[in-house]
């Protein structure tokens, strides 16, 4: 599909919370699934933000991450198609490796919410989603956590400078929306055209390899490799991140990890502390249509 400036989709006051709202049906359906089944989950980034400092979503947010560790993702896949194919559609890197996401995404069938990533996914694979981050097993040994740390560094760089290159033909409008420099440096454009010599499909699988190369699930810390600091700057404790307690989110009791306030701390430094609006970040749609929800 073809997508010019003009049709691209901001919201904002009424029209945001009625998006927030569709997409806390999703999660709310997801997560009953999820606890009925004992598969362990908490709120993620910027939504246990929300649940700490809000109560709910970030005013200014419309999306609602979770956290799992290897083990329940792995059955919450295996479970997935009986308990919900019905009505949602499981978005993996494997399944679909043209997008260049390492992120899992559980997308509302007969809706569509489509984003800059997925410019050219069919409208059928692009609805109301929230995003899944496989909290992995991270090697008590240091030369082996060592070399599945950078390993996983180098193929995510790999996807990341591959997809870059692709969504450089997009609008350019988005730049100046999202407030987001998209310069596009030369040198990220030289690895990718390297890079891309092997097929995305090939980088995505050797990343998950690394990803969940430690299969001990209960080593001393994980990581989050497809957060936005990556494996590096997202590795904790297990007792820290892998034990929930419940918190407010709307009118809903979602986890979160026990030592949230010490994940936020790390992650956003002062984390009551309201950003300014043009820091804000911003979410933006080229296409949109709740469906038969017909809101």
């Amino acid at each position: 599909m073809e997508f010019e400036s003009a049709d691209i989709i901001t919201l904002d006051g009424d029209k945001l919370r009625a998006y927030q709202m569709e997409v806390l049906e999703v999660a709310k359906d997801v997560i009953r699934f999820f606890e009925e089944n004992k598969i362990r989950y908490s709120l993620s980034g910027g939504s246990i933000l929300g649940a700490v400092r809000h109560q709910g979503f970030i005013p200014w947010d419309d999306d609602i991450d979770l956290n799992m560790p290897r083990r329940d993702y792995n059955r919450m896949c295996a479970l997935f198609e009986e308990a919900l194919g019905d009505r949602y559609f499981l978005q993996t890197p494997g399944k679909c490796p043209e997008l260049g996401l390492l992120v899992t995404q559980i997308r509302k069938k007969g809706t569509v919410a489509r984003r800059k990533y997925d410019w050219q996914t069919p409208a059928e694979q692009c609805g109301i989603s929230i995003d899944i981050y496989v909290m992995e097993n991270v090697f008590d040994d240091p030369l082996r956590r060592f070399i599945q740390k950078n390993m996983s560094m180098f193929t995510t760089f790999a996807v990341s400078a591959i997809r870059f290159r692709k969504n450089s033909e997009l609008p350019k409008g988005i730049e100046e929306l999202e407030g987001r420099q998209y310069n596009y440096p030369k040198m990220k454009q030289l690895a990718a055209a390297c890079l891309g010599i092997i097929p995305l499909e090939k980088w995505i699988r050797w990343c998950i390899f690394w990803n969940r190369a430690c299969g001990d699930s209960h080593s001393e810390y994980v990581a989050i490799p497809t957060g936005r600091k990556h494996f590096s700057g997202e590795i904790y404790l297990r007792r820290d991140m892998c034990r929930f307690r419940k918190a407010a989110f709307e009118d809903q009791m979602f986890n979160i990890p026990v030592k949230a306030k010490k994940y936020l701390r790390g992650f956003y430094g002062d984390y009551m502390a309201i950003p300014p609006v043009e820091k804000r970040e911003k979410h933006i749609f080229l296409e949109l249509s709740y469906g038969d929800a017909g809101r």
